[in-house]
């Protein structure tokens, strides 16, 4: 189920989500499978278990805290004493680590998986290493084409990797990767099934990467 994390409290490492049939759930911070701490606004997913509490909280893919519309009315200049402008700020903070961690962690776990063609692949770990080689190949490229030729070479097999256990999480085999060979269109299909959201269960390639 998909929700939105309405409070958690560090102290008692006990939070809320309100899921998206309006209900609320509590969970227990050991329920929380993401490496950086819970934001209220995080949009998730989770299960819920036989008692009505969530199990299993993860972060919705490429999701931030969401911004809650407001009517426009007239206000006085903004202060800082009423502390708005901090918790915008500190709101803002939380977005940027949230995202540098998860982009720190897919690159990381692409290159200890360097020649793992097993298992499965969140579309967060694959699209971070993509955006890292995009980058780090542009970078490169202004020092020269020797320099740019060899980081294509060293993200190649990761990179392969990655594409072919991202194929496992929507129970594709990874020898659709040779699909790629067909001009603009197959390289264009394997984008676009990258973009689908894997299978929420076990499956023959092994767990979700969620779970």
């Amino acid at each position: 189920m998909k929700g939105k994390i309405l409070d958690f409290t560090i102290q008692t490492n006990t939070g809320i989500i309100i899921g998206e049939d309006q209900k609320r759930y509590n969970f227990a911070g050991s329920e929380w499978k993401e490496q950086q701490a819970p934001v209220r606004g995080n949009e998730v997913d989770f299960e819920v278990n036989t008692e009505g509490q969530a199990i299993g909280v993860y972060l919705e893919f490429m999701t931030t805290p969401a911004i809650i519309p407001q009517t426009k009315t007239p206000v006085p200049s903004p202060t800082f004493a009423n502390g708005n402008q901090h918790d915008s700020v500190k709101e803002t903070t939380n977005k940027v680590e949230i995202i540098l961690t998860n982009y720190q962690q897919a690159i990381f776990t692409c290159f200890k998986k360097f020649a793992d063609f097993k298992g499965r692949a969140r579309r967060s770990e694959f699209w971070y290493f993509e955006l890292f080689c995009v980058v780090m190949s542009l970078a490169f490229s202004f020092i020269s084409e020797d320099a740019a030729t060899i980081a294509m070479l060293v993200t190649l097999i990761p990179n392969i990797a990655v594409s072919v256990r991202r194929l496992h999480d929507i129970d594709r085999s990874g020898w659709w990767m040779l699909i790629a060979l067909v001009p603009i269109v197959g390289i264009l299909l394997l984008l676009f099934w990258a973009t689908q959201e894997g299978n929420p269960s076990t499956n023959m390639y092994g767990e979700s990467p969620k779970a």
